[in-house]
C-alpha cells in the first residue's frame, strides 16, 4: 500500500467519525482516531521498520492529515458563518464562530509543527544536502515566519482571527504545494 493510500483511507476514517458521531468534543475524537489509523496502517504495511524513514513517514502523513482536517473544519466554519448571515440560527446550538476559528488556527500550528519534523526526520536521512532540501528548508522556516506573525499579530495588535486563519492556511497549502512541485522539478 502506498503512502499516499494510507494518509487517504486515514482521511476517510476521520471524515467518517466526524459525520456519524454527532457531539461535542467530535472532532478531538475524530482527529485522534485519523492520528491512530494512520500509525496502525502503516505499521501494519511495512514489515520491516528502521528508526528514521518511520518517523519520517509518520510525520509527513500526520501533517498532511492534519492540513487536511483543517481544510475540512474551515470548509464546516463557513457553512455555518454562511447559515447564520442567512438567519438560520434555529440549527445552531451553542456555536462560537471565534472559538472555531482558534481551533482551526491550533490544527494548522500542528500541521506546521508536524511539517517541520519531517523537514527535520527528511534532513537527518540525507548525508548531501541537495537543492531540493534547501528549498523545502526555506519553505518551512517561511511558513514558521508567517505563523509566528500571525500570533503576534493576534495578541498583541487584535489580528481578527478569522483573517489569520485564512491567511495561514492559505500559507500552509502554497508550502505544502511547494514541497511537492520542489520535488517534481528537481527530479525532472
Amino acid at each position: 500500500m502506498s503512502f499516499i493510500a494510507q494518509v487517504t483511507i486515514s482521511i476517510v476514517i476521520y471524515f467518517l467519525v466526524r459525520f456519524f458521531y454527532k457531539n461535542e468534543k467530535s472532532l478531538n475524537i475524530a482527529v485522534a482516531i485519523g492520528c491512530l489509523s494512520y500509525i496502525l496502517i502503516y505499521l501494519l504495511t511495512y514489515e520491516f521498520i528502521s528508526i528514521l524513514p518511520t518517523i519520517h513517514f509518520m510525520v509527513t502523513g500526520l501533517s498532511l492529515l492534519f492540513i487536511f482536517v483543517a481544510y475540512n473544519e474551515i470548509i464546516f466554519l463557513e457553512r455555518k458563518v454562511k447559515k447564520i448571515k442567512e438567519g438560520e440560527l434555529l440549527s445552531l446550538e451553542s456555536f462560537s464562530v471565534e472559538k472555531y476559528y482558534k481551533v482551526v488556527f491550533k490544527l494548522l500550528g500542528i500541521g506546521l509543527f508536524f511539517l517541520s519534523l519531517a523537514l527535520l526526520s527528511g534532513l537527518s536521512l540525507q548525508t548531501v544536502f541537495s537543492s531540493n532540501l534547501i528549498l523545502k528548508a526555506i519553505f518551512t522556516f517561511l511558513a514558521w515566519i508567517i505563523y509566528l506573525v500571525v500570533v503576534v499579530g493576534i495578541k498583541y495588535f487584535n489580528f481578527p482571527i478569522k483573517y489569520a486563519t485564512r491567511s495561514l492556511f492559505i500559507s500552509m497549502w502554497a508550502v505544502l504545494g511547494a514541497y511537492y512541485m520542489n520535488t517534481y522539478l528537481v527530479d525532472s
